[in-house]
């Protein structure tokens, strides 16, 4: 009798349990688009964020080629089902606005004409919706065993447009120029194609086109006539060339020249949301942007937003003002950037605000102070307008950094800069406009203030 009565009180608690587990909470997360940022970032952001929600028994599967799922449960019966669809950049946008995806992962910037077709959803290119969660470059790879040491971006071109077809014509060995790229729907394609291709050039036909990065890279790394790109985070058995535009510096791609964004093709990696995004992908979100999120952005490859502050030279190219301000101060991590024609900052600006402040605070910073050399586009037709917008800017995130309590130094403005991009375009001098900060011990004494 003891034992029927225990059975039947098993049951009970069973029926009951799986009543509760029928009502307990399952949190939810679709991120749809880039495969640079879907194939290992987003499952590692999901899984890390579960665990910080306290979830137990994280796992992660590979559903299909190019999609996975996470899912964990907690004590209380709530379970977490996070999705990633990697298929491309330009899959994703779509799936966002019909509400079929709370995150559009992008390996670029939405373009003007996805921002239009999302007007239903809010307006993408605004801080509450676009969110930048790491920084990339990309990097022009060949096999470990090629002595070449730097291309110009059009160079890189005419390989990709067949017009070169021997490494010869690159200052190479002799020798074929077998060529890898990645497939149309991929973000990372898109960068190449308007950074390098200049929008319009085509791929020679006998190029070979890929879905994954990673597979991408283990074909150069086998080829010995290989010239391939992929983000920089997939570099793992070939070599990154150092590149430049005509005109500019080489420089290879690493964790500063990537974070500063002075690397030639250097890039960020998006997500984005709507307007109307709820509170678990709003959370999610600033996870991602914050120190835990952002560690996991390191341990995949990419490169943090994590502020750091490093020994670096100079760019050459500067007046002499300039290096008169910066003295043996130590190059920081960041370069401020305002939105196009205007005067507010973009959105990873934004936040960097925020991380320098936090940064400043470390004890072995407390002491020091922030100095600040803004530059303008390189086509300054009216020197007088440049240089008031320049100081404006440098007073602006002086006045922004100050207010938190963060030691702001000599800082001015420079009509004339190292130049980062080619002047003579308009695609591409933005990247000139920026604020250079460097991390300085306080000056004694100083008497060159004023732009140059």
């Amino acid at each position: 009798m003891a034992s029927k009565t225990r059975s039947l009180s098993s049951l009970a608690c069973l029926l009951l349990g799986g009543a509760l587990n029928v009502h307990a909470e399952t949190l939810s997360l679709r991120l749809h688009g880039s495969n640079t940022l879907g194939a290992r970032l987003a499952p590692a952001l999901l899984q890390a964020y579960a665990r910080q929600q306290g979830y137990l028994d994280v796992q992660r599967a590979e559903t299909a080629p190019m999609e996975f799922q996470v899912s964990a449960t907690r004590p209380d019966g709530a379970r977490f089902v996070g999705t990633v669809r990697a298929h491309g950049t330009g899959t994703g946008h779509a799936d966002l606005v019909s509400g079929a995806a709370d995150v559009w992962m992008a390996s670029r910037a939405a373009t003007a004409a996805e921002v239009e077709a999302a007007r239903s959803i809010g307006a993408l290119h605004t801080p509450a919706q676009e969110h930048v969660v790491a920084l990339d470059g990309l990097a022009i790879i060949v096999h470990s065993d090629n002595p070449l040491g730097e291309l110009r971006i059009d160079q890189v071109r005419d390989a990709f447009a067949g017009r070169l077809s021997d490494w010869a014509q690159l200052g190479g060995q002799p020798g074929p120029i077998h060529l890898y790229a990645r497939d149309d729907q991929s973000g990372t394609f898109d960068t190449f194609k308007a950074t390098v291709l200049d929008g319009n050039t085509p791929l020679a036909a006998q190029t070979r086109r890929f879905e994954s990065s990673s597979e991408l890279e283990r074909s150069v790394a086998t080829d010995p006539s290989a010239l391939g790109f992929v983000g920089f985070s997939y570099v793992a058995s070939t070599r990154a060339l150092a590149v430049h535009a005509s005109g500019t510096l080489p420089l290879n791609p690493d964790a500063l020249s990537i974070s500063t964004e002075d690397y030639a093709l250097a890039r960020r990696l998006y997500f984005y949301t709507a307007r109307d995004a709820g509170p678990a992908v709003r959370a999610f979100v600033e996870f991602v942007q914050a120190g835990a999120g952002q560690a996991v952005v390191a341990e995949t490859g990419f490169v943090a937003q994590q502020i750091f502050a490093a020994a670096a030279e100079p760019l050459p190219g500067n007046p002499d003002g300039y290096y008169e301000v910066i003295g043996e101060a130590a190059r920081v991590s960041l370069n401020f950037r305002f939105s196009p024609a205007s005067s507010t900052l973009d959105s990873r600006a934004l936040r960097d605000i925020e991380r320098l402040r936090e940064f400043m605070q470390r004890p072995e910073n407390q002491h020091k102070e922030i100095r600040l050399a803004a530059f303008s586009p390189g086509t300054a037709r009216s020197p007088m307008m440049t240089l008031l917008t320049l100081n404006d800017r440098v007073d602006h995130i002086s006045q922004l950094l100050a207010v938190r309590g963060v030691p702001i130094g000599t800082s001015r403005g420079f009509i004339h800069g190292a130049l980062l991009a080619p002047s003579d375009r308009s695609d591409s001098r933005v990247r000139n406009e920026r604020v250079e900060v460097w991390l300085a011990e306080p000056a004694a004494n100083y008497s060159g203030d004023g732009p140059m």
